[in-house]
């Protein structure tokens, strides 16, 4: 390879609708790890995350990877939080067919204290 060439990987990224991830934008600790939470997914699809603590950032969208069964969050930053806990199968045949997930933040004496809808991003390569 000529020193003046750059390789595919080497290339950046373009730009998606003006929306940039900086590289440095740090991966927060898992929101199980982070605070009591669960999620629920009715066989129509609705999806459901209930957390029992002030998030860091909120959260802009949610990623299901289908193929790794990981649910990843994505605030308006760029930073990225993983669920940190395992999408059991009954879960994931719904999830893949939702179009979003309410996000649901509770009190300690388990009071809503606020609700917003996030888009869900599903991707599925098929391994």
């Amino acid at each position: 390879m000529v020193d003046d060439e750059v390789g595919v990987l080497d290339r950046k990224a373009p730009e998606q609708n003006g929306y940039k991830i900086s590289s440095d934008a740090p991966v927060l600790q898992s929101l199980a790890s982070y605070c009591e939470c669960e999620l629920a997914v009715k066989e129509n699809g609705t999806a459901v995350v209930f957390y029992g603590k002030t998030l860091p950032e909120e959260i802009h969208w949610v990623e299901y990877d289908i193929d790794l069964s990981m649910l990843t969050f994505v605030t308006w930053s760029g930073k990225v939080m993983g669920l940190g806990m395992v999408i059991h199968a009954p879960f994931r045949k719904y999830l893949k067919m939702a179009a979003e997930i309410v996000m649901i933040h509770m009190d300690k004496e388990n009071l809503v204290e606020s609700i917003y809808p996030s888009k869900l991003v599903v991707r599925h390569i098929g391994f």
